[in-house]
């Protein structure tokens, strides 16, 4: 089997397809980071309800945004066989299950402070995060509605605009929870209600601008992406259900082992709250870079599905690997260099909880400079097998690893070995690295089956 594209055309094609993504992620997350800062300011209470809430929430968050992913290598198999039709119908498939599946979202959350309570959490904590939740579950439909449209603009290799309407939508978040938690312009403070009213109101702001460019694009428009909203397509749907779910549940198992282990770190008190609330925030934004490589893999790994070209397929996967072991490595080094400054920018520094969230979050933050190498590869090697619908497997391996390993790890060695919240996030580390070593392990069988068949089986 002999590659048709050169090592360097694989390099510069997920660059070209990974820089946008990358700029989207990154201002995608930043509207969640203003959301954090933004708690900070008001107090470190309010960051530890706010911390706990988004915990409380972000498990359904991450199913939607499984489901909504299966947009992306659903359309692109589907644009790479040159079948517009069905790639319309995806896009058609995935506003139907991001709509349903948010107004069902909407009910747990406006029970937010019950459940709180329930995850025995402090009743300061779950009261003041009950309007906060409640209001957030308003915009949830609409938030997951706009991952289906960006991810499918992103399929047909357009990333820039979802991209220029995410940093507007951080524009608006910033402003509106300013004016919303602060009182602006005559309005009741509502402090961490207002943040959380603010941002539903920036994404279905977000979906509104992302609907506009679909139906005045030349490419996108003339395929009619909103004709026949109305019309039901049990195939499609039962399609996007089976690439979808496992994908959820993947993700679940990944993010829950972060919000288990931020649950738990309740029980040893709201400095260490905070400080893990900041700490995996900025995580987060880091993981945005290596998140962007990925979701490039995956586009492209379904393109050259879809066209069949299996040595394709594989060079791109292999890129996207050596591309995230460098950048990954970089970002370690910074994080650590950083880590303080990192940290004073989420808090007040007259609060009188300053020097507790501080302690707890520097070795916090050293861990997480550990995992990034770990935590990008099992990324990638999962996006890549998302890019030939191979998501069952992936999704055992995950809970597994994550659950099986990663939890247990950390509350072994936060309780009964007195590690304390360090023990927590030492827990996540290991199950990060069973996930890498398993998920690299079935990239590379993967692989060796593809070479041998020469040709893709797509379930």
């Amino acid at each position: 089997m002999f590659p048709t594209q050169s090592w360097s055309f694989h390099f510069w094609a997920t660059i070209r397809l990974a820089l946008p993504l990358m700029m989207g992620q990154i201002a995608l997350i930043s509207i969640w980071t203003v959301d954090i800062v933004m708690m900070g300011w008001i107090g470190t209470d309010a960051l530890a309800a706010g911390t706990q809430a988004n915990r409380m929430y972000q498990p359904l968050y991450f199913i939607a945004i499984g489901l909504t992913l299966a947009v992306s290598p659903l359309t692109s198999q589907a644009l790479g066989g040159k079948k517009q039709r069905i790639a319309r119908q995806v896009l058609r498939m995935g506003i139907w299950m991001a709509l349903l599946y948010g107004i069902m979202t909407i009910i747990p959350m406006w029970h937010g402070e019950v459940i709180l309570l329930w995850m025995r959490q402090d009743p300061a904590i779950a009261e003041q995060a009950a309007l906060y939740l409640r209001l957030m579950g308003i915009g949830m439909p609409f938030t997951f509605i706009f991952f289906v449209l960006r991810n499918y603009i992103s399929a047909y290799q357009k990333p820039i605009p979802p991209v220029i309407v995410i940093v507007i939508g951080v524009i608006i978040n910033i402003i509106l929870n300013q004016v919303f938690s602060q009182g602006w312009f005559g309005l009741p403070a509502m402090e961490l209600a207002g943040i959380g009213l603010g941002t539903s109101i920036t994404f279905i702001i977000m979906v509104i601008l992302l609907a506009i460019y679909m139906v005045m694009n030349k490419k996108i428009g003339r395929t009619r992406p909103f004709g026949r909203l109305l019309r039901f397509n049990p195939v499609i749907m039962k399609r996007l259900l089976i690439v979808g779910f496992p994908i959820g549940l993947t993700l679940l198992a990944e993010t829950g082992m972060f919000i288990v282990g931020g649950i738990y770190m309740g029980i040893f008190g709201i400095a260490a709250v905070a400080a893990s609330g900041i700490s995996n925030q900025i995580a987060a934004v880091t993981y945005m870079v290596p998140l962007a490589i990925s979701l490039a893999t995956t586009i492209r790994i379904g393109h050259a599905a879809g066209a069949n070209k299996p040595d394709e397929a594989i060079r791109a996967g292999i890129m996207s690997t050596l591309m995230v072991t460098a950048i990954t490595l970089i970002l370690s080094v910074i994080i650590y260099i950083f880590r303080v400054d990192i940290i004073q920018l989420f808090l007040n520094s007259n609060d009188k909880l300053f020097d507790a969230v501080m302690s707890f979050a520097v070795p916090m933050i050293i861990i997480a400079a550990i995992f990034q190498l770990f935590d990008g590869l099992q990324s990638v090697f999962i996006s890549a097998l998302r890019g030939i619908s191979d998501t069952r497997m992936p999704a055992i391996i995950s809970i597994f690893c994550y659950w099986g390993i990663g939890v247990s790890s950390g509350y072994i060695l936060s309780t009964p070995f007195e590690y304390g919240p360090i023990g927590i996030w030492i827990g996540i580390t290991i199950g990060l690295i069973a996930a890498t070593l398993a998920l690299g392990m079935r990239c590379w069988m993967t692989r060796q089956q593809l070479i041998h068949e020469g040709r893709f089986n797509l379930v």
